[in-house]
Order: structure tokens, then C-alpha cells, then sequence
């Protein structure tokens, strides 16, 4: 997500805003040059005095980015350790002979299959929560 955004339209709260490509945009006094993006919805929660046509600061609360953090770090560590601890389980049930070798490539796999699930959600559009406007440029 851009941390810039140009303000084009307020519903009380729930402000349409598109986001600025770049950040030498923020400085530049010609709105008609500036490359824009899709168009998305933020709210206002500090209610700060927004009119159309602002530059705004965007961006989720502090602890929702460290608790996404700590999960797209964690999640992949412990899929691992459950790959090291099912790796008996998998060598029964598939019939073949438990080795380092098969347990380490069992822990790559769970690895691998984790980082791949936080790599596709973060490339998603879900949202929990809407970005919020932090500052007003």
C-alpha cells in the first residue's frame, strides 16, 4: 500500500481516496501530472478537516502491522516445526523409511507451503479493516 493519497470524495467517515504513485508527488504543486492508481476507501477516525483535492498521509494502526508482522514470521517457523513432528507420521502412512534427509525435506516442504500461503494472502485484496488517514499533507 502507497503511504500518499489524493482525496476524491468524503461520505462522512468513509473517504475515497487514490493512491500517488510516487512520493516526489507529494511535493509537486500540479495535481493534473500526478500518476494515480485505483481508487480506494479509508476512514477518518482522527476526523481530520479533509476536502477534496488534499494530499493525506494513509496507513493501518501500528499494532494491527506488528501483529501481521509477527504472523507472516512466525506462521512459516511453525509450520516447520509441525513438518518435524509429523515427518513419523508421514513416513507410515506413505510406507517409506524415516531418514534426516526425508524429515529435513519434510521440514522444507511445510516450510515452503507456508511462506507461499502468507506470499499469496498479502497479494490479495482482503482487507479486515479499512487504512486510516494519519496525517493531512
Amino acid at each position: 500500500m502507497r503511504d500518499f493519497a489524493i482525496v476524491k470524495g468524503i461520505d462522512g467517515q468513509k473517504i475515497e481516496v487514490v493512491s500517488l504513485i510516487s512520493d516526489a508527488c507529494v511535493t509537486c504543486n500540479n495535481m493534473d501530472c500526478a500518476k494515480q492508481g485505483k481508487s480506494f476507501h479509508v476512514i477518518n477516525k482522527k476526523n481530520l478537516p479533509l476536502k477534496e483535492d488534499n494530499i493525506v498521509r494513509i496507513g493501518f494502526p501500528r499494532i494491527l502491522n506488528g501483529i501481521l508482522g509477527l504472523i507472516s514470521l512466525l506462521f512459516p517457523i511453525a509450520s516447520a516445526a509441525t513438518g518435524f513432528f509429523l515427518a513419523p507420521c508421514f513416513s507410515q502412512r506413505f510406507n517409506f523409511t524415516l531418514t534426516q534427509q526425508s524429515q529435513a525435506g519434510l521440514v522444507g516442504v511445510f516450510f515452503v507451503a507456508a511462506t507461499l500461503i502468507v506470499f499469496l494472502i498479502s497479494r490479495t485484496d482482503i482487507h479486515i479493516t479499512h487504512p486510516e488517514v494519519i496525517q493531512v499533507m
